[in-house]
Protein backbone atom coordinates (compact mmCIF):
# COMPACT_ATOMS: atom_id res chain seq x y z
CA UNK A 1 0.00 0.00 0.00
CA UNK A 2 1.07 3.55 -1.08
CA UNK A 3 1.92 6.37 1.94
CA UNK A 4 -0.64 8.43 0.54
CA UNK A 5 -2.79 5.40 1.54
CA UNK A 6 -2.07 5.01 5.06
CA UNK A 7 -1.83 8.98 5.56
CA UNK A 8 -4.91 10.34 8.06
CA UNK A 9 -7.31 11.65 5.97
CA UNK A 10 -8.62 15.38 6.90
CA UNK A 11 -11.64 15.46 8.10
CA UNK A 12 -14.26 17.84 6.44
CA UNK A 13 -15.12 20.46 8.86
CA UNK A 14 -18.99 21.64 8.53
CA UNK A 15 -19.40 24.96 7.40
CA UNK A 16 -20.98 27.15 9.65
CA UNK A 17 -24.47 28.27 8.95
CA UNK A 18 -25.11 31.80 8.44
CA UNK A 19 -26.49 33.31 11.87
CA UNK A 20 -27.84 36.40 10.23
CA UNK A 21 -30.25 35.09 7.53
CA UNK A 22 -32.77 34.13 9.80
CA UNK A 23 -32.39 37.92 11.48
CA UNK A 24 -35.44 39.72 9.59
CA UNK A 25 -37.94 36.92 9.67
CA UNK A 26 -37.76 36.49 13.63
CA UNK A 27 -38.05 40.13 14.13
CA UNK A 28 -40.46 41.13 10.79
CA UNK A 29 -43.84 39.56 13.33
CA UNK A 30 -43.03 41.54 16.00
CA UNK A 31 -42.46 44.57 13.83
CA UNK A 32 -46.30 43.84 12.43
CA UNK A 33 -47.99 42.84 15.52
CA UNK A 34 -47.31 45.44 17.33
CA UNK A 35 -49.47 48.05 16.52
CA UNK A 36 -52.07 45.59 17.43
CA UNK A 37 -50.81 44.63 20.65
CA UNK A 38 -52.98 46.76 22.99
CA UNK A 39 -56.49 45.53 21.11
CA UNK A 40 -55.73 42.27 21.44
CA UNK A 41 -54.27 42.45 25.23
CA UNK A 42 -58.16 44.45 25.36
CA UNK A 43 -60.03 41.51 23.72
CA UNK A 44 -58.43 38.45 24.32
CA UNK A 45 -59.94 37.65 28.25
CA UNK A 46 -63.25 37.73 26.80
CA UNK A 47 -62.76 36.15 22.93
CA UNK A 48 -60.75 33.55 21.36
CA UNK A 49 -58.87 36.00 19.58
CA UNK A 50 -56.09 34.16 16.62
CA UNK A 51 -54.15 37.32 14.88
CA UNK A 52 -53.09 36.61 11.09
CA UNK A 53 -50.88 38.99 9.22
CA UNK A 54 -51.44 39.35 5.08
CA UNK A 55 -48.03 39.68 3.89
CA UNK A 56 -47.43 40.35 -0.14
CA UNK A 57 -45.98 36.59 0.05
CA UNK A 58 -48.59 35.24 1.78
CA UNK A 59 -50.67 32.76 0.39
CA UNK A 60 -53.93 33.78 0.18
CA UNK A 61 -55.62 30.10 0.26
CA UNK A 62 -53.79 29.21 3.66
CA UNK A 63 -54.83 32.21 5.08
CA UNK A 64 -58.38 31.47 4.50
CA UNK A 65 -58.13 28.16 5.79
CA UNK A 66 -56.21 29.10 8.96
CA UNK A 67 -58.96 31.83 9.73
CA UNK A 68 -62.17 30.10 8.76
CA UNK A 69 -61.11 26.87 10.52
CA UNK A 70 -60.54 28.91 13.70
CA UNK A 71 -63.83 30.70 13.36
CA UNK A 72 -66.22 27.47 12.22
CA UNK A 73 -64.25 25.58 15.31
CA UNK A 74 -67.19 23.69 17.52
CA UNK A 75 -66.58 25.62 20.86
CA UNK A 76 -68.24 27.52 23.47
CA UNK A 77 -67.78 31.43 23.61
CA UNK A 78 -67.11 34.27 21.13
CA UNK A 79 -64.30 33.51 18.37
CA UNK A 80 -62.39 36.64 16.75
CA UNK A 81 -59.51 36.77 13.88
CA UNK A 82 -57.48 39.44 13.74
CA UNK A 83 -56.35 40.38 9.81
CA UNK A 84 -53.80 42.64 9.82
CA UNK A 85 -51.35 43.79 6.70
CA UNK A 86 -48.74 46.61 5.62
CA UNK A 87 -50.48 49.95 3.76
CA UNK A 88 -49.20 47.96 0.71
CA UNK A 89 -51.01 44.82 1.53
CA UNK A 90 -54.25 46.34 2.71
CA UNK A 91 -55.78 44.94 -0.59
CA UNK A 92 -54.43 41.66 -0.13
CA UNK A 93 -56.08 41.61 2.69
CA UNK A 94 -59.52 42.65 1.95
CA UNK A 95 -59.55 39.84 -0.25
CA UNK A 96 -58.74 37.30 2.06
CA UNK A 97 -61.50 38.17 4.73
CA UNK A 98 -64.14 38.50 1.37
CA UNK A 99 -63.06 34.85 0.71
CA UNK A 100 -63.40 34.09 4.16
CA UNK A 101 -66.74 35.03 4.80
CA UNK A 102 -67.67 33.35 1.20
CA UNK A 103 -66.59 30.29 2.88
CA UNK A 104 -68.37 30.70 6.20
CA UNK A 105 -71.35 31.50 4.25
CA UNK A 106 -71.10 27.93 2.24
CA UNK A 107 -70.69 26.88 5.64
CA UNK A 108 -74.07 28.14 7.01
CA UNK A 109 -72.34 30.05 9.25
CA UNK A 110 -73.09 33.58 10.23
CA UNK A 111 -70.24 36.11 10.47
CA UNK A 112 -69.56 39.51 11.55
CA UNK A 113 -66.91 42.38 9.88
CA UNK A 114 -65.40 44.70 12.03
CA UNK A 115 -63.59 47.80 9.88
CA UNK A 116 -61.34 49.68 11.84
CA UNK A 117 -59.09 52.65 10.89
CA UNK A 118 -55.99 52.57 13.37
CA UNK A 119 -53.11 54.91 13.50
CA UNK A 120 -49.35 53.62 12.40
CA UNK A 121 -46.36 54.12 14.52
CA UNK A 122 -44.60 57.33 13.75
CA UNK A 123 -41.87 56.39 11.33
CA UNK A 124 -44.02 54.15 8.88
CA UNK A 125 -44.18 56.88 6.92
CA UNK A 126 -40.91 59.00 7.46
CA UNK A 127 -39.55 54.90 6.12
CA UNK A 128 -41.80 54.85 3.04
CA UNK A 129 -41.06 58.31 1.99
CA UNK A 130 -37.19 57.31 2.42
CA UNK A 131 -37.55 53.18 0.42
CA UNK A 132 -39.19 55.58 -2.31
CA UNK A 133 -36.22 57.70 -2.08
CA UNK A 134 -33.52 55.47 -2.75
CA UNK A 135 -35.19 54.73 -5.74
CA UNK A 136 -35.26 57.25 -7.89
CA UNK A 137 -32.99 57.81 -10.82
CA UNK A 138 -29.65 59.71 -9.52
CA UNK A 139 -29.51 62.22 -12.34
CA UNK A 140 -33.09 63.36 -10.69
CA UNK A 141 -32.29 63.32 -7.38
CA UNK A 142 -29.20 65.52 -8.09
CA UNK A 143 -31.11 68.20 -10.65
CA UNK A 144 -33.73 68.29 -7.66
CA UNK A 145 -30.80 69.08 -4.77
CA UNK A 146 -29.15 71.64 -6.82
CA UNK A 147 -32.15 73.39 -7.82
CA UNK A 148 -33.01 73.35 -4.03
CA UNK A 149 -29.82 74.86 -3.13
CA UNK A 150 -29.92 77.24 -5.57
CA UNK A 151 -33.54 78.51 -4.00
CA UNK A 152 -31.71 78.28 -0.26
CA UNK A 153 -28.86 80.63 -1.47
CA UNK A 154 -31.34 83.08 -2.42
CA UNK A 155 -34.23 83.30 0.31
CA UNK A 156 -31.69 81.93 3.26
CA UNK A 157 -31.16 85.00 5.27
CA UNK A 158 -35.11 86.08 4.74
CA UNK A 159 -36.26 82.38 5.93
CA UNK A 160 -33.88 82.14 8.84
CA UNK A 161 -35.26 85.24 10.21
CA UNK A 162 -39.13 84.78 9.42
CA UNK A 163 -39.10 81.13 11.24
CA UNK A 164 -37.61 82.80 14.34
CA UNK A 165 -41.02 85.13 14.45
CA UNK A 166 -43.05 81.81 13.66
CA UNK A 167 -41.77 79.87 16.41
CA UNK A 168 -42.17 82.77 18.63
CA UNK A 169 -45.76 83.61 17.59
CA UNK A 170 -47.75 80.96 16.26
CA UNK A 171 -48.34 77.71 18.09
CA UNK A 172 -46.55 74.26 17.30
CA UNK A 173 -47.32 72.64 13.99
CA UNK A 174 -49.80 69.47 14.62
CA UNK A 175 -47.84 66.04 14.06
CA UNK A 176 -49.09 64.90 10.79
CA UNK A 177 -50.57 61.02 11.61
CA UNK A 178 -51.16 58.29 9.10
CA UNK A 179 -54.20 55.64 9.04
CA UNK A 180 -54.14 52.09 8.08
CA UNK A 181 -57.11 49.45 8.19
CA UNK A 182 -57.33 46.06 9.85
CA UNK A 183 -60.13 43.73 9.84
CA UNK A 184 -61.93 41.52 12.89
CA UNK A 185 -64.00 38.54 11.67
CA UNK A 186 -66.33 36.84 14.20
CA UNK A 187 -68.82 34.20 14.60
CA UNK A 188 -71.10 36.30 16.45
CA UNK A 189 -72.11 39.86 17.61
CA UNK A 190 -69.16 41.90 19.20
CA UNK A 191 -70.26 45.01 21.26
CA UNK A 192 -67.06 45.79 22.29
CA UNK A 193 -65.85 46.35 18.72
CA UNK A 194 -68.84 47.65 17.41
CA UNK A 195 -68.20 50.19 20.21
CA UNK A 196 -64.88 51.62 19.13
CA UNK A 197 -64.21 55.04 17.20
CA UNK A 198 -63.22 54.44 13.38
CA UNK A 199 -65.10 51.25 13.15
CA UNK A 200 -67.99 50.25 10.35
CA UNK A 201 -69.78 46.72 10.75
CA UNK A 202 -70.91 44.46 8.16
CA UNK A 203 -72.68 41.07 8.70
CA UNK A 204 -73.91 38.18 7.18
CA UNK A 205 -77.36 39.49 7.75
CA UNK A 206 -76.84 42.29 5.31
CA UNK A 207 -76.17 40.03 2.19
CA UNK A 208 -79.05 37.68 2.74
Amino acid sequence: MSAAANAPQKRKQPSPEPASSKKPRTQEPNTLIGPHEATLKELSPAHNVLALSVLSSTQIRKRVTSATSHLLEKASGSRIVLLHARPADVCKMITVAEQCKRVLGEQGQAWYQYNELFDLPPGSAKKKKEKKKENTEPETMEAEEEAEEDSDSDEGAFEAMESRFEKALLPPPRVQTYKSLRIFLSNQAIPDLKSRENVTVQTSEDTS
